[in-house]
């Protein structure tokens, strides 16, 4: 170890800073220091060994309808297009001219059979050739070869709709990336034949994307406090409505709360017989006793289902979010709401209005989170925080045991107020920042 007054991350060869974060990130023992949340050499870290390397959730399939559409994300900090080919295979290029890398596209979204570059005016066709030089012939005479350089393209897997991306040259497929957490996926974006609401809502937040991702992962505990409004709003029965249910580690560092029993039914009825055919009779005894879900796919999706009094009825909704680091303590936000595609119309637009409500840039909820997000993170810049090695406490649940003969995947425990998964996921992350090197 090192003589803490004298610490510098930055200058510290790759094998002692692995020896350093092992020594200070204790997952195991619950705890987890500050200063992973906004020190630039763990920014730096985590975009190398997780952003470039793991499966990342970029888009829904229902965002590409037709031929030719595509939108514009980003993977492991660089921006990409994912794009609906004339042959309407999806693929994700990057956003770059292969002649001085000039951004191609600066649209969110749109249908193009070609991209041209701003710049020198190369052209490029939706599935990634180079198809048009100006003046090729008078500038380049006979030594330029278009098929050398075609878009430089990511990975691509498509999972029940969801679009995944990834840098790295040889990574698993996506079902065993998800592992047992497919299962609970399935009730999130498989129960039926589900579409986005629109483009995803963005927004910017001076926090970590580790809070947002960390807080879905497990954090059932804080809704008592700090979302005390809704019950006195008459949204949910009581404070502590969020408890009883199971918190499920799915391994990875994938994890999720699944709130049970449910009062009522909370999805549209009319689509029941659309259920039971595309799930397994197991999956379908869960949705039945499902009051909501929360949880993260390791590193930064995470998904929601939750379900509240609105304007008299009883209403769920359904939404993904990913969390993008956008620098030390920065992350974009992007949120999508989904809902069944053969839900009514008033189903449909009730549930939107629902989450906007509750689940947003403007919903009391995420306003609330946000807060949280936004001051941890402040909390944890400074010279204090990484020399006095000032931990955060994630103890509850230490050493209790999991549900015997759980009937669904997943290792699960009897109550949702734990911090089971929380550990795991930091020991996801520690495994991955200190990966490979010396």
């Amino acid at each position: 170890m090192h003589d803490a007054d004298a610490i510098n991350l930055a200058t510290l060869p790759p094998r002692q800073l692995k020896e350093f974060l092992t020594n200070t990130v204790r997952p195991d023992d619950g705890f987890i220091p500050a200063y992973i949340f906004s020190h630039p050499v763990i920014h730096q870290l985590e975009m190398e060994k997780i952003f470039m390397t793991q499966w990342l959730f970029l888009a829904h399939e229902s965002e590409l309808p037709k031929v030719g559409d595509f939108v514009t994300r980003d993977l492991g900090g660089h921006s990409v297009i994912i794009s609906r080919g004339q042959d309407n295979q999806v693929r994700i290029f990057l956003n770059m001219c292969r002649h001085r890398g000039m951004r191609l596209c600066r649209d969110d979204r749109g249908n193009e059979g070609a991209f041209h570059c701003p710049y020198h005016g190369f052209t490029y066709s939706n599935l990634g050739l180079l198809t048009g030089v100006p003046f090729q012939r008078d500038i380049y005479g006979d030594g330029f070869d278009k098929q050398n350089f075609g878009l430089i393209q990511a990975k691509v897997e498509i999972w029940a709709g969801l679009i995944f991306g990834t840098w790295s040259a040889n990574p698993p497929s996506v079902k065993e990336f998800l592992g047992p957490m497919a299962w609970y996926l399935d009730l999130v974006v498989n129960r039926a034949e589900m579409e986005v609401t629109g483009p995803p809502q963005r927004w910017v937040v001076n926090a970590s994307w580790k809070l947002g991702a960390d807080n879905f992962v497990h954090d059932s505990y804080h809704t008592m406090y700090t979302h005390a409004s809704i019950a006195k709003l008459g949204m949910v029965p009581a404070a502590d409505y969020s408890k009883q249910g199971y918190q499920i580690d799915c391994g990875q560092g994938h994890g999720l709360n699944f709130g049970t029993p449910t009062p009522d039914f909370i999805f549209p009825q009319n689509l029941m017989d659309e259920y039971r055919s595309r799930l397994t009779s197991e999956q379908f005894s869960a949705l039945s006793t499902m009051k909501n879900m929360i949880g993260t796919v390791f590193p930064n999706l995470s998904f929601l289902i939750s379900a509240t009094t609105f304007k008299g009825s009883r209403i769920s909704n359904t939404t993904l979010r990913t969390w993008i680091p956008k620098g030390p303590g920065q992350v974009e936000v992007l949120a999508w709401v989904l809902t069944e595609r053969n839900a009514t119309p008033e189903w449909k637009e009730a549930s939107l209005q629902s989450s906007m409500f509750t689940f947003s840039p403007s919903g009391i909820f995420e306003q609330d989170d946000m807060e949280n997000f936004i001051d941890i993170t402040a909390n944890s810049r400074g010279a204090l925080p990484l020399r006095d090695n000032i931990a955060f406490a994630y103890l509850a649940g230490l050493g209790r045991q999991p549900v015997e003969q759980f009937p669904w995947p997943g290792t699960a425990y009897d109550s949702k107020f734990l911090e089971h998964n929380a550990r795991s996921f930091y020991r996801a992350w520690l495994k991955a920042v200190t990966s490979g090197g010396e």
